[in-house]
């Protein structure tokens, strides 16, 4: 029986191998409108000049997510297929991902499941490497079982967003405009969480990377983390999400981190400098 890992680009694997015999990595792009100008937000993206374009934009910017269509072409690609959407508030990727499932069952019997993330960015990239693993590891597993263990996975892990700028997370209502407006304006770094409505929960902000850091540490320590993976996502900012790298593994000797450069969509939210921290606290 052959296998398919599939995300949309709110995950910032970009041409990832499974190491999982029989099974294929497929990634679902959603689309950023800049000016008029829509940038796909595939592996050929030029995430840079996005960024520059997005930053030169005075208007509000949009994104769309993958059609119906476009996913039912990747659930074909495998008997057994398990997609992981961006948060299903904070996106129509999912729903859309719902109706590709039951326009490819109208066709043929086949496994699909489909793993609403409730987040964006790290979190994903955990799943999908972790949901590889588990294949790797368990050759002889059922569709029922590596639905289980995703689901246990997606269940106890979250991300953070350490981030240094506001202006697309406010222009798109996923973060309220006073609090954007006063941390720009104080040049205040702030530390959130994604939350249930699909919207940035702010925890703390920080007047300094360091103590941005130290909140990080802490808050994962409060949720329960204790070692495993982490995914650091970063926009432009490699150095910075190196040293937090560092200090995680410091606290947690059996800590595996992973750092990536944020793609076309986690680079429009996530915006100059920002890192976006994602982990879990279960073993699964």
């Amino acid at each position: 029986m052959s296998w398919a890992i599939v995300v949309d680009s709110s995950c910032n694997l970009r041409g990832y191998q499974p190491t999982a015999p029989d099974t294929t990595f497929a990634l679902a792009p959603l689309k950023i409108n800049v000016g008029g100008e829509e940038f796909v937000d595939d592996e050929q993206l030029d995430v840079a000049n996005l960024n520059r374009r997005v930053a030169a934009e005075k208007g509000a910017s949009s994104s769309a997510c993958p059609s119906a269509g476009e996913w039912s072409k990747l659930f074909e690609l495998a008997d057994n297929v398990i997609a992981i959407t961006i948060s299903a508030n904070l996106s129509a990727s999912y729903e859309s991902a719902m109706m590709a499932k039951q326009m490819v069952a109208e066709k043929a019997p086949r496994n699909i499941h489909i793993v609403n993330s409730r987040a964006a960015g790290g979190k994903l990239e955990i799943l999908a490497i972790l949901l590889d693993r588990y294949l790797t590891n368990n050759p002889n597993c059922t569709f029922v079982d590596a639905c289980a263990y995703i689901d246990d996975i997606e269940a106890n892990s979250t991300v953070l967003f350490s981030l240094s700028s506001y202006e697309n997370l406010t222009k798109s209502g996923r973060m309220p405009k006073m609090a954007g407006a006063l941390a720009n304006r104080l040049s205040i770094r702030v530390l959130g969480i994604a939350s249930d409505e699909g919207t940035i929960k702010i925890i703390a902000p920080a007047r300094s990377q360091k103590k941005m850091f130290a909140k990080i540490i802490d808050q994962m320590d409060a949720c329960g983390y204790s070692g495993g993976m982490v995914a650091i996502d970063h926009v432009e900012n490699e150095g910075s999400a190196q040293e937090l790298a560092d200090l995680i593994k410091a606290r947690w000797s059996e800590a595996e981190v992973v750092i990536m450069p944020c793609g076309g969509l986690c680079s429009y939210y996530a915006e100059s400098n920002g890192l976006i921290i994602g982990f879990g606290w279960s073993a699964a």
